[in-house]
This record gives C-alpha cells, sequence and structure tokens, in this order.
C-alpha cells in the first residue's frame, strides 16, 4: 500500500537483496471482504527468489497461492508490502508502468494456456515481443523451440496442438522476451501424467540452459517436486520449507506434516 507522500508512478531504488535476486516479496498482506467483513488472505508473507533458482509454492486450496501469484506478477496490489523484480519495487509503480514491467520482465504461464488459435506455434511464440513494437530474434525463437521439443511442429496452428504441446508452447513464449522470473500457476493441471512429466523436464531445461528464475505454484507433489526447493503455504504464510531430492513420496510426507 503506497503511503499518503509516495508518488504513484515512482520507481524505488534496487532492494538490498536485489542484486542476486531475481524477486523478492517482504511482508505481503491482502484482504478481501468476504460476507460483509475482511479476510485476510496473504498475512506478512516474505520471499526471496534468487536469480536463476527455481522454487515452487504447494499449498490447499484457499491457502492464497493464486493471490500471491497475481501479486507477484503485479496483476492484483498488496495491501501492504513490496514486491521487488530485477531490482524495481513493482507495487511503486502504476497501472501502464505494471504492464510494461511485466511484459519485458515477468513471463507469466497459467493452467489454460491461452495461445491464439489461428497462430502457429512460432508466432505464438513472438507474440509478446510483437506487442512491444520488436521482432524477436530468429535465433531466439529457434533455441526456444529446441528446448521445448517443438521445432518440426513450428508452423502449426496452436488449435491442432496436444495439450501437452500447447502448454510448451506457453512456456517457451514466456520465456521469449528473456524475463528476469517465470510465474507459472498450476500449468500442469490440465494435461496427463505423460504430458505432466515431460512439461516438467522441459521446466527444469530451459532453467537449468537459459539461468531464468521460476517460481512454479501447484498442489501436485508430482509437479512441484520440479522445482529445488518448495515452499508450503497455510493461511496465508509459509509454514515450512522442502529441499533435497527430486522424491515425489518425500515431498508429499513432508507437505502433509506441515500442512496438517
Amino acid at each position: 500500500m503506497r503511503g499518503p507522500d509516495r508518488p504513484a508512478h515512482a520507481v524505488s531504488e534496487p532492494h538490498a537483496l536485489s542484486a542476486m535476486s531475481a524477486l523478492t516479496a517482504t511482508d505481503i498482506r491482502k484482504s478481501f471482504p468476504i460476507g460483509g467483513h475482511p479476510a485476510e488472505i496473504l498475512r506478512g508473507l516474505s520471499l526471496d527468489l534468487p536469480e536463476g533458482a527455481f522454487h515452487a509454492v504447494m499449498g490447499p486450496s484457499g491457502s492464497g497461492k493464486t493471490t500471491l501469484l497475481n501479486i507477484l506478477a503485479g496483476l492484483l496490489r498488496p495491501d501492504a508490502g513490496t514486491v521487488t523484480v530485477g531490482g524495481t519495487d513493482l507495487t511503486a509503480l502504476g497501472d501502464r508502468e505494471r504492464t510494461l514491467l511485466r511484459r519485458r520482465t515477468v513471463g507469466i504461464v497459467f493452467q489454460d494456456c491461452n495461445l491464439i488459435p489461428t497462430l502457429t506455434v512460432a508466432e505464438n511464440i513472438a507474440l509478446p515481443a510483437l506487442l512491444d513494437g520488436k521482432t524477436l530474434p530468429a535465433e531466439r525463437l529457434e533455441r526456444l523451440l529446441e528446448l521445448v521439443g517443438l521445432t518440426g511442429r513450428r508452423d502449426q496452428p496452436a488449435d491442432r496442438l496436444s495439450g501437452g504441446e500447447a502448454q510448451r508452447t506457453a512456456i517457451a513464449r514466456a520465456f521469449a522476451p528473456d524475463p528476469k522470473v517465470i510465474l507459472a500457476d498450476e500449468p500442469t493441471g490440465n494435461l496427463d501424467s505423460p504430458a505432466a512429466h515431460r512439461f516438467c523436464d522441459v521446466l527444469r531445461t530451459m532453467n537449468r540452459e537459459l539461468k531464468t528464475a521460476i517460481l512454479l505454484i501447484s498442489h501436485d507433489p508430482q509437479t512441484a517436486c520440479a522445482a529445488e526447493r518448495v515452499h508450503f503455504l497455510r493461511d496465508g504464510v509459509f509454514v515450512g520449507t522442502h529441499e533435497g531430492p527430486h522424491d515425489p513420496a518425500r515431498l508429499a510426507a513432508d507437505y502433509l506434516r506441515r500442512i496438517a
């Protein structure tokens, strides 16, 4: 929440952690009116995502996962706290500045991949650059197609793709502007197990090859264990962190113990 003397369009000096952080959230609070009374969804939540890191957030329905992602993406303003992306305080920007920063430095992947059905795979991937008045370099496009395994499908219209191919196109599109961070909200929710497994493999590969930080939101331990660190969210606060081998069974057991 902006103070009374804070200009709506001011850009803060980089956060102290931003030299090594792709994204930092500090003491985020958010309430919504429910039944005529404010219900606090996020209660002083803080998170640091280092450059090149791959973290995930797991939590039950109603824990605040989607609210958190929308705030980190600049789609929703917090009631209090700050979000710093690439050294810029997102919460200090006006609507237009937030839109431009999001387009250039934050890649977002939703459960519904939101491709334009009449455009080809390559055209969908290049769309963010086009919206920004630029052209996606050919070598960047070819590299992204290679990483998501869609080089041979580059000219296929989006409405003729399988669910897994469509979601891999969406992740390539999110990476296209070379963002500081990728935010993925339940990206495997509409995929069968084989397609979800391949998608997670693609995410790990892109994180390793492109050195872009990723924050994945998921309730599924099979998906979340793609990350190197998993934060457990309950009732608007983090209640623990899981680190270790990519073992869904161990992650699920740790999650249930922390959330119960």
